[in-house]
């Protein structure tokens, strides 16, 4: 089961050209009134922000420890490497679309063209401490 977790991780929310993990997909775009289904205070981002569809960055970093446990660790490399902020402003173009310190793990990271890959929220998670434990314990 966990091996097709993974492969379900790397297929739907790992988006290589924006440089995420997704913490899922299709962000919410209706409402209660078009789907019967309220997904609560989600609805209020527009669709890939935040937590609605975008990158949630204390739940990315937890998909490099599943694929460390997993005994995957080109996976778990790769996912780091992915989700490192050094890697999204290495040319001042990359670093002008992620619009985020560079050496400050952002809360999230939007998933949406044309914002896609640009980074929201920084100095206000413990997505860095997720990161250092990953980088750490499962690298």
């Amino acid at each position: 089961r966990a091996a097709q977790a993974m492969r379900s991780v790397e297929r739907h929310l790992v988006d290589r050209g924006a440089g995420i993990v997704k913490l899922f997909t299709p962000p919410f775009s209706k409402g209660p009134e078009d789907t019967g289904h309220d997904p609560g205070y989600i609805r209020s981002y527009p669709p890939g922000l935040r937590e609605n569809g975008g990158q949630y960055s204390h739940a990315a970093m937890w998909a490099i420890l599943a694929a460390a446990r997993a005994g995957d660790g080109a996976r778990a490399a790769d996912l780091f490497r992915i989700l490192n902020p050094v890697n999204h402003a290495l040319t001042p173009e990359q670093a002008c679309h992620y619009r985020v310190e560079p050496y400050v793990v952002a809360a999230d990271v939007y998933s949406v063209p044309p914002n896609d890959g640009r980074g929201g929220w920084t100095w206000y998670t413990g997505a860095a401490g997720w990161m250092f434990r990953a980088g750490l314990e499962g690298l």
